[in-house]
């Protein structure tokens, strides 16, 4: 199921996966399984794939550009900028690989390394830094240019910063950007982004509260595109058949006006299947109502 993300000229699989997790410390994937995983989600049909400058330290867009640097025009790349390591962070991602099998051999290395993760990350939305950020992004990910470039949990004065904002206009004239983004964890920024007149794009969670219904309306009448997440964890969580919570959970999604697609995030192979499956059910089931 391919569909057009809005306005901005981008069409691509109403399916993404999510690649926070490749190149992370504690996932126990090695870079030659990390490719493995992105062509079986290509042969799967999933040609839009989500990541960010800090993702695995950066291991998670250098793998994506060296699944797909044969077939750039055949996927849809979007990363992210505005997190960056802390001092201990980038010091540590230098030793990733004993770390990663300390972690799973010693229980005691595997909570330190989830301590410091859960700590977070240092923010940085300065146009100086978001410039560099795209720039190494772009060298690791082998590619001129991004089909959507999210700025990655902005705070509320990052989206009324006229020389940021003037920034990204002028990435996307020069093509290194085609559409421009907002990846949010607060809702409140994804509402304050729906409202925005240079944000195509809102990423956030698709969850049953009120402030995320009043973001979809005002997406829907701004005629921004919501790119959704949260459904896989929210079926495993409900009661009932997974897979079944999973299918009506993608059809639910998929008839929300401003959805344009649904993000899923796995290292596991099977999980991936099991997703793409559950999807292409939900699509089929649309299509007979249709």
């Amino acid at each position: 199921m391919d569909v057009s993300l809005g306005n901005t000229g981008v069409t691509t699989s109403a399916l993404a996966l999510g690649c926070d997790r490749l190149g992370s410390t504690l996932t126990p994937l090695n870079r030659k399984q990390c490719l493995a995983l992105l062509r079986d989600a290509f042969e799967l049909g999933i040609r839009h794939f989500d990541t960010a400058s800090i993702y695995g330290q950066g291991d998670s867009e250098r793998y994506i550009g060296e699944a797909f640097k044969g077939c750039r025009d055949e996927v849809c790349l979007a990363t992210k900028a505005g997190q960056r390591l802390s001092p201990v962070q980038a010091v540590a991602a230098r030793f990733k690989t004993p770390i990663r099998w300390l972690a799973r051999s010693r229980g005691v290395v595997r909570q330190t390394v989830g301590r410091r993760r859960a700590g977070g990350v240092n923010y940085c939305f300065d146009p100086a830094f978001i410039d560099s950020s795209l720039s190494s992004s772009l060298r690791r990910l082998q590619t001129d240019r991004v089909d959507i470039f999210y700025l990655h949990s902005p705070p509320p004065e990052a989206l009324r910063d006229g020389k940021l904002m003037s920034l990204l206009e002028r990435m996307r004239q020069e093509g290194r950007i085609n559409a421009i983004g907002v990846s949010c964890d607060d809702l409140k920024i994804a509402l304050a982004a729906a409202g925005h007149s240079l944000i195509e794009i809102i990423q956030h969670d698709l969850v049953d509260q009120p402030l995320c219904y009043e973001v979809l309306d005002v997406a829907a009448k701004n005629d921004k595109v919501c790119l959704v997440r949260g459904i896989a964890r929210q079926a495993g969580q409900q009661e009932g058949n997974y897979e079944e919570n999973l299918v009506a959970g993608f059809r639910s999604a998929l008839t929300l006006p401003p959805v344009g697609g649904v993000i899923i995030g796995t290292t596991n192979a099977q999980h991936l299947r099991q997703n793409a499956a559950g999807f292409n059910r939900a699509s089929n089931q649309m299509e007979v109502v249709r």
